[in-house]
């Protein structure tokens, strides 16, 4: 594909700069079977970096033999090892608080980055407002993945990501555009690591899986602190990892759809909140429940159930982050949007 060669060209021609130590983390559970192509790929990609490198695999306690096989192949990574299975956030707490270095990679178990994917990240900490960056995220058909760059807008009550091309996206950072996201994808992202230790981390309140992430970066920009979509790296995420394998599919939806409520009524002003997203969800109840679509009530009846923790935790993030709102991000973000039209 003519746009991939320019791409990898491009990532090639970064802006010269001092070149930081790096820890790329890696959660593991359960991973024997999907592992050794991601291992062999950051270990390729760790020696094409000119700085210093360290790799941390955190065991979330898996019963399969995925410590024997990284102390047999990968003896150069670091294992640190949970006796107890706690979750993707603790995992990645763990990894993140162990880390030798001020700038982190994140990374799935199921993602294979190319060789030059790190250098393209990194030069954009030379700037002490950034929190976090995002790679340029194909599917296994080697497809942009829309979760690369988020930009959102809303629509009756929810938000929704808008459409880019990533053409148009790459056309833009060499006319020397910056490309505001929302949030870098937890499966793969750089990050400071005192930024993220300021922010909590992931909340617990996403447990176990999904919208943490998009929840973490907008607690930055709430901040003052930005994410940037960096095209010029490149990851490649199967998505066959921890998730897919290990959980039910229609439980998978509703623990997504009941966290997208979460992060709403975490971030939403209290006026947007009022006239528009409750009164929108009420119409959508019944009509889904007629279509037999049973997801959608469930995850809003189980993320009632938890609103008084929700209540809570928006009042703490008012007095800690301020009165941003999530409107006034997407409003910010939808600057550098509208650049690559």
């Amino acid at each position: 594909m003519s746009w991939l060669k320019k791409h990898l060209m491009l990532s090639r021609l970064i802006i010269k700069m001092d070149i930081p130590p790096v820890s790329i983390v890696i959660p593991n559970f359960n991973g024997e079977q999907i592992l050794t192509p991601t291992l062999k790929s950051v270990l390729k990609a760790s020696s094409a970096y000119k700085g210093e490198m360290e790799i941390l695999l955190v065991d979330d306690a898996s019963t399969d033999k995925s410590i024997e096989l990284i102390r047999s192949l990968f003896s150069e990574i670091k294992i640190l090892k949970h006796d107890k299975n706690k979750g993707f956030s603790e995992a990645v707490s763990t990894g993140v608080k162990g880390a030798a270095h001020a700038i982190v990679i994140l990374l799935n178990s199921d993602v294979i980055p190319d060789v030059n994917f790190i250098s393209p990240l990194i030069s954009w900490f030379n700037r002490p407002d950034i929190f976090s960056v995002s790679p340029l995220i194909l599917g296994k058909t080697g497809n942009p993945q829309r979760g690369s760059w988020t930009v959102g807008k809303i629509k009756r009550g929810e938000m929704r990501k808008e459409n880019w091309e990533i053409k148009a996206a790459l056309k833009a950072v060499q006319n020397g555009h910056i490309l505001k996201s929302l949030y870098a994808s937890g499966g793969s992202m750089a990050f400071r690591k005192k930024m993220f230790l300021e922010l909590g981390g992931f909340f617990p309140l996403y447990k176990p899986f999904y919208v943490e992430d998009r929840d973490l970066g907008t607690r930055a920009w709430r901040k003052g602190w930005q994410t940037i979509f960096e095209p010029r790296s490149m990851v490649t995420h199967d998505h066959i990892g921890t998730i897919k394998r290990f959980f039910a599919k229609k439980k998978i939806k509703v623990i997504r759809k009941r966290n997208r409520f979460f992060y709403l009524w975490l971030h939403f002003s209290t006026s947007r909140l009022i006239f528009l997203h409750f009164p929108w969800s009420l119409i959508r109840l019944p009509l889904r429940i007629l279509k037999l679509d049973f997801v959608y009530p469930m995850a809003f009846f189980k993320a009632l159930l938890q609103m008084g923790e929700v209540i809570h935790l928006r009042k703490k993030l008012k007095k800690q982050l301020g009165e941003v709102t999530l409107e006034e991000i997407l409003e910010n973000i939808k600057v550098s949007y509208k650049l690559t039209k």
